[in-house]
């Protein structure tokens, strides 16, 4: 069970997270997140040093709860590359289903911070390869295996797969209101996506 000093935390992380999606990191400010998160200027201080060790804490949340659960997700699983793909893609998709907000907030940030130079750009960009890593992994893997075509490059490929793949969640989330109800949909628009990605990196049809 958590304490109150850790509920006040997490609704000041939960409302910085809102915040920053609605005006941005550099459009927000501590007033704003002071009330809407109901609390004083001196309870935020005491749990964050100032606005960036927020944003870091954003990003450790990130790192936890999808980077190294997708590791361990596909480190746990036995199968070749077409199944531990399916497994990292269905791992990613229920992610930006269940945490949108947070999965959300690290696209919205990265393309805010994207070519600024500073500390905390060169911290996304880290985090961000970490994820393409994760994908580049699997595709040597399956050139390994002899699943995946050899004449592709690993490490470009994980880029566009990695692309693809917040592209792809940003549309879905664009148009969600329209489909909201409909889980068939969603999970046909997942499979295309899923099998399409496939197709460019297998020799044979996916299955």
């Amino acid at each position: 069970m958590k304490t109150r000093s850790e509920d006040v935390k997490e609704k000041i992380l939960q409302e910085s997270i809102k915040l920053f999606l609605t005006k941005g990191f550099w459009g927000s400010s501590t007033n704003e997140l002071v009330r809407l998160a109901g609390v004083s200027k001196g309870t935020l201080y005491w749990h964050f040093e100032n606005k960036n060790d927020i944003l870091h804490n954003i990003l450790d949340r990130y790192c936890d709860e999808f980077i190294e659960v997708a590791k361990k997700k596909i480190n746990a699983y036995s199968g070749d590359f077409p199944d531990k793909f399916k497994v990292f893609y269905k791992f990613t998709t229920e992610f930006g289903r269940d945490k949108s907000e947070l999965l959300l907030v690290f696209t919205a940030l990265l393309i805010e911070f994207a070519g600024t130079g500073c500390e905390i750009e060169g911290r996304m960009k880290d985090i961000n390869n970490q994820f393409n890593l994760i994908i580049q992994k699997l595709i040597e893997d399956g050139i390994c295996d002899g699943t995946a075509k050899k004449e592709i490059d690993p490490v470009i490929s994980s880029r566009f797969i990695s692309g693809a793949l917040m592209g792809s969640h940003l549309q879905w989330y664009l148009y969600l209101s329209s489909h909201k109800n409909d889980p068939a949909y969603h999970r046909k628009h997942a499979i295309i996506q899923r099998d399409g990605l496939l197709k460019i990196l297998l020799l044979e049809p996916p299955q």
